[in-house]
């Protein structure tokens, strides 16, 4: 077992860089469940200080004023320039409606519009003026079927607003379980340790007059590859279980009730075959160091990106998820969204969860294949 017991030496030398892409790989998750808490699953407008000057103090006025203040904060104001001025330089407000004398004749039976000051550059300006346009339309509606300006009051407030609801498509209220942010980034995490690991036992396995010496030993070259093989087996499967362990510890509860947790795994294990299969294909391109990290950072980072790890799949256009079809992590990813997005895998669903598995074991193997052509022809130039 002297080939096996070098392999693991070696990866216990790089066992520094292990820990460190796990420290990245966990802060990174925690960072993105983070602010994937924070974020509601009901929709809520969004609420912005308003400043308004009434000269008016008609129904019609008010009416305005208090169809505006369920969505924004309402912030009186005198009509002094310096006042108003300062007041948005300080983004006291940032929006400043000025509701002139005879609104209920000028605005609503006539044509002429509010008017209005805003912060230069921002997005408020458009989001109150839409508020501001919606209340003018419904109450020239109401004015039209003969409501009086206190009847037209009294309509407009009574008017309810639009609640969404969230559909729970997926058994999680509409929201996603913490578990598939943590799966959702270990493509990162297997790609970073495995390329390293086996890119610097392959390269030290080259170096000086080792090879033939490996060649000219009394193990035949069959028990070195199978000593080889068992030993990039065992680096695989002890990290694939350390992050199997760590999910279960962190989301026991509600890892094991969503009844999910053994798609989880088989899929991780799965991408973990590919990784490992590409790692090995790497390993035994590079011949230096400086090589290694800048092939590693690319094929890495890039997949990542390219294939819904970094950037959420329905960001991407359209254009790089063609392209990323070509690459096991975007199948890894696809069968990870099929997971977070139905609560029940059956019929349909459960035959492209199966397929985006599938499709990852097709890379593995196309991997190991130009691995073994690219190791035969060393061979004979050798």
């Amino acid at each position: 077992m002297a080939v096996f017991k070098a392999y693991m030496r070696i990866a216990k030398k790089n066992m520094w860089m292990i820990l460190m892409y796990l420290c990245i790989f966990l802060g990174v998750t925690v960072m993105f469940q983070h602010f994937a808490g924070n974020e509601t699953t009901q929709y809520s407008a969004q609420s912005i200080p308003v400043g308004i000057i009434d000269e008016d103090q008609g129904e019609a006025a008010k009416s305005l004023i208090r169809y505006i203040d369920r969505t924004n904060e309402i912030v009186y104001l005198e009509d002094d320039r310096e006042a108003l001025q300062e007041n948005l330089f300080y983004r006291n407000v940032e929006y400043i409606v000025r509701i002139p004398q005879g609104f209920m004749e000028k605005c609503i039976l006539g044509d002429e519009k509010l008017e209005v000051t805003t912060v230069p550059g921002t997005y408020s300006g458009s989001y109150v003026e839409q508020q501001i346009s919606n209340f003018i339309n419904f109450a020239r509606c109401y004015r039209a079927a003969g409501f009086t300006e206190h009847e037209l009051s009294e309509a407009m407030s009574e008017r309810e607003t639009a609640e969404v609801q969230m559909l729970d498509v997926n058994g999680n209220g509409g929201s996603y379980p913490a578990y598939a942010f943590y799966y959702r980034y270990l493509p990162y995490l297997f790609l970073c340790v495995l390329c390293y690991v086996m890119g610097y036992i392959l390269m030290g396995f080259r170096r000086g007059s080792l090879p033939d010496r490996m060649a000219a030993s009394a193990v035949p070259a069959r028990r070195q590859s199978m000593e080889g093989l068992l030993a990039a087996g065992v680096i695989a499967i002890a990290l694939w279980g350390f992050c199997s362990l760590i999910s279960i510890v962190f989301y026991n509860e509600n890892f094991f009730g969503s009844g999910k947790m053994t798609w989880y795994l088989l899929n991780s294990f799965v991408m973990l075959l590919s990784a490992l299969a590409l790692a090995y294909l790497i390993g035994n391109l590079v011949k230096t160091s400086n090589a290694l990290s800048g092939i590693v950072n690319i094929l890495s980072l890039g997949m990542c990106f390219a294939c819904g790890v970094f950037v959420e799949m329905d960001l991407l256009s359209s254009g790089v998820r063609k392209a990323a079809q070509f690459l096991p992590v975007y199948w890894y990813e696809t069968a990870n969204e099929i997971l977070m997005d139905y609560g029940d895998i059956s019929g349909d669903i459960r035959n492209r969860l199966v397929g985006a598995i599938g499709i990852q074991l097709v890379f593995a193997a196309a991997f190991v294949c130009v691995t073994l052509a690219v190791a035969k022809k060393r061979q004979r130039s050798s």
